[in-house]
């Protein structure tokens, strides 16, 4: 058997499992991908013994990494528990039950009694095998978990079906088909009433929110976490490890940045449909997409002071070599939807040509040797930020980079990749032309060594287009030629509204691009290590990237689950320890 480094980078070390000196086992109720049994597993050193979950891929995800537990395909409440424990003592239960219909996220939409209801199964467990100690996840909604009621009509009164139409006078619309909402008058009554259930079982409980961010994941996904023990030994709540401002010798958070595999690239969003089916992408985007991408780009490119900067080679290829110069990420949600920028304190520079070769260096280095032809030796930038695709409640212009993720959803639609490509001009100058003499090169720090140039045709279109394409957000269609004087539209002179100043070093945007995160990179974010295997099953099959993401979106954040177990093992350690 072996276990997952607690080590929070890309490639995680393999452990061996402790043995288990108490002869209990462990079981995970909504087991998905295996989230929660993972945090359970980095904290105790010992196998999950009891994975069960309705849905066949999760659990063959959760056998792939966690072969030593006994699997169950099954709704849970189907699952006996004595008979499943076969009379061995239960020293941790986990649930993680459905969150859809608690949360927020579902809006005005219909809730589902039944899905609500599978918290209830852990009184069962805890009624018929009496764990130790039990763990609960779940969205912080559920604190407000209480009876539903059918919503009405405000002008008439009258139920409404779940279809949206209106019930006729007197007519009596049965439950199954009415549009269920939680009662205002009764919220929390049905959360008050499981607790009390446990307390009267003989378990004594803690609950509070705890942040992914604040345990060393790179997301800032929030969750109510519940633990519960009848053995009466004392409860703990877990400290925070990471923080946003870390003081001397505390931990920062992760951030967005490391976990985004910058090699791949973000093809352009002007791109016309026939050239993103091409180029494997969707485009054109939609409407409300290219609003939030040029609000995001004004508010982490534009104007942000210090905006997230990797090289990138514009030398026409579709190839993007990006390096971050700094470290953290935000909570995930299962439909990844969130904008993050990571300010650097060292930009990169990219050197393209027409030749196939590329080199970075850092920005306060000496620049390297300078083409005099029109596409000679050009060095750019990139400006990256991560754009939240999703509304509502929760509608966000994106993040910075250096911030962890959002909550990460199961849909894989929300979080996206943009960067904007820059190319240098110096101060409030246009540069010459390339077939005047080279203009004087400045190799002090306060303009990293960067050349005056005007642009080649195809990135002087590129800048005008970009410029257009920003400058629609302030209701103006004006375009500005590059050689004209800035028009004054934000707080600071930009030139074409498009120019983005570096330690004092103008750049020009040429080209946005934006792409999907990845199912990998999204599970980085949420904590798992680059050796859990995400892409297939225990018996090979191959798993989509909706899969995947499904998933991840579902899955328990390993860490503060770690932290919240680990808080309370401590007097169990010291036993075993005087034991052995």
């Amino acid at each position: 058997m072996t276990a997952f480094s607690k080590t929070p980078i890309s490639t995680a070390v393999i452990t061996q499992f402790g043995l288990d000196l108490t002869g209990k086992i462990r079981v995970d109720l909504f087991a998905g991908g295996g989230g929660a049994t993972m945090g359970q597993e980095m904290a105790t050193g010992k196998a999950v013994d009891i994975a069960i979950n309705h849905n066949p891929k999760a659990i063959s995800m959760h056998k792939r990494n966690h072969p030593g537990a006994e699997h169950y395909i099954s709704d849970v409440y189907e699952v006996c528990p004595r008979k499943a424990t076969r009379g061995r003592p239960v020293a941790h239960l986990h649930a993680s039950p459905e969150c859809t219909h608690h949360s927020l996220a579902a809006g005005g939409q219909p809730r589902s009694s039944a899905s609500r209801s599978l918290s209830w199964v852990t009184v069962k467990w805890a009624g018929q095998v009496k764990p130790d100690l039990i763990t609960m996840e779940n969205v912080w909604q559920i604190l407000q978990w209480g009876p539903l009621i059918a919503k009405r009509c405000k002008t008439t009164g009258r139920v409404i079906r779940r279809d949206g139409s209106v019930a006729a006078p007197g007519e009596r619309v049965p439950v199954q088909d009415q549009y269920l909402v939680p009662d205002p008058k009764r919220k929390g009554k049905t959360w008050r009433r499981f607790l009390q259930i446990l307390k009267n079982m003989g378990y004594d409980i803690l609950h509070g929110k705890l942040k992914a961010c604040d345990f060393g994941a790179a997301t800032t996904r929030e969750r109510l976490y519940m633990v519960a023990r009848c053995d009466g030994k004392p409860l703990y709540w877990p400290e925070p490890t990471h923080f946003k401002a870390p003081a001397k010798g505390q931990k920062a958070w992760r951030n967005a940045a490391s976990c985004i595999d910058w090699s791949i690239p973000c093809p352009s969003i002007f791109l016309t449909k026939e050239e993103g089916r091409a180029a494997g992408v969707r485009r054109p985007l939609a409407g409300k997409t290219m609003e939030r991408v040029r609000k995001g780009a004004l508010r982490y490119v534009v104007d942000h002071a210090d905006p997230f900067i990797v090289s990138v080679n514009h030398s026409g290829n579709d190839t993007a070599r990006c390096q971050s110069v700094q470290e953290p990420t935000k909570t995930i949600t299962g439909a990844h939807g969130f904008a993050l920028v990571t300010p650097q304190v060292a930009p990169f520079l990219t050197e393209h040509a027409n030749a196939t070769s590329q080199r970075t260096m850092p920005a306060d280095a000496p620049l390297g040797t300078i083409c005099a032809q029109v596409k000679g030796g050009h060095f750019a930038l990139a400006v990256a930020y991560i754009a939240q695709h999703n509304g509502g409640f929760n509608e966000t212009l994106g993040r910075h980079p250096d911030q962890p993720l959002t909550a990460i959803t199961t849909t894989g639609s929300q979080q996206q990749l943009v960067t904007a490509n820059l190319l240098t001009l110096r101060r409030n100058c246009v540069g010459s032309a390339m077939d005047e003499p080279i203009s004087t090169i400045c190799a002090g720090a306060e303009h990293h060594a960067l050349l005056e140039y005007t642009l080649a045709p195809d990135e002087e279109e590129g800048a005008l287009r970009v410029a257009a394409f920003l400058m629609g957000y302030y209701g103006t269609d004006n375009i500005y030629d590059l050689r004209d004087p800035a028009a004054t539209i934000t707080t600071r002179d930009r030139l074409a509204l498009v120019t983005v100043v570096i330690k004092g070093t103008p750049y020009v945007i040429v080209d946005i691009g934006m792409r999907m995160l990845t199912p990998r990179e999204l599970y980085r974010a949420q904590g798992f290590p680059d050796n859990y295997v995400i892409d297939h099953g225990h018996d090979g099959l191959k798993f989509s990237k909706k899969d995947q993401v499904l998933m991840v979106g579902n899955s328990v954040s390993p860490w503060p689950m770690m932290a919240l177990i680990e808080a309370n093992m401590s007097e169990n350690i010291s036993e075993v320890m005087e034991a052995a």
